[in-house]
């Protein structure tokens, strides 16, 4: 089973894949040799309001049953609580259309891998209100991170404002393959959440870059 979203500006993808292990009963609908896979999309609005609440969910809820109706075009969750109350949710389908990331790492010409921790710890000394980050490779094999800004003429470096800038030795990441000179400007918000993600996991982050946009 793959749950996949990607958001608003489409810059950023998440998709999460689990084993039939993963569940007590797990019955797959398909594949038919005539037939796709069978997929759906729905708002994720409405799919995390149904689990709100973790805390009370562990508390009351003693299993989840998940089924998709193709024909009735909906994504029904049962919870099934204590005293034999179920819940029911039916969340409409949207129209579909396949999520799915298009990369290839093997091109980037740049790669970091370091702990989550060691990136969380560093972004703490930015401002909360900062929109973007710039990651760059310094001399001496030490990675920067700096905030972006701009003049009134829209040039780099601004003048008049704060700049914050952070150095990191190379012995902090786990592997280290830059090209030298290289820098890259990215959302830090975006940044923020994926390293909130993956400290609460214990899960390495791993960068690669290649020229701005890719």
């Amino acid at each position: 089973l793959s749950l996949r979203t990607v958001n608003s500006s489409r810059s950023a993808f998440a998709s999460f894949l689990f084993a039939p292990l993963f569940f007590q009963r797990y019955e797959a609908g398909g594949p038919q040799p005539d037939r796709e896979l069978l997929r759906c999309k729905v708002l994720m609005k409405s799919f995390l309001g149904v689990f709100r609440s973790l805390p009370s969910l562990e508390k009351t809820v003693g299993k989840c049953l998940i089924l998709l109706k193709p024909r009735a075009s909906r994504l029904v969750v049962q919870l099934h609580c204590k005293y034999g109350v179920t819940k029911t949710h039916n969340l409409a389908f949207q129209e579909c259309e396949r999520l799915q990331a298009v990369f290839d790492t093997q091109r980037c010409a740049s790669s970091l891998r370091a702990p989550a921790r060691v990136l969380a710890e560093a972004v703490v000394h930015f401002p909360q209100t900062l929109a973007e980050v710039t990651l760059g490779a310094g001399p001496g094999g030490k990675i920067s991170l700096q905030n972006y800004v701009e003049d009134e003429a829209g040039e780099p470096g601004g003048a008049g404002m704060m700049v914050t800038e952070l150095q990191l030795a190379e012995d902090e990441f786990q592997t280290v393959a830059v090209a030298p000179g290289s820098r890259i400007t990215f959302c830090l918000k975006e940044f923020r959440g994926l390293l909130t993600f993956a400290e609460a996991s214990n899960l390495p982050l791993t960068i690669h870059y290649d020229v701005p946009g890719r």
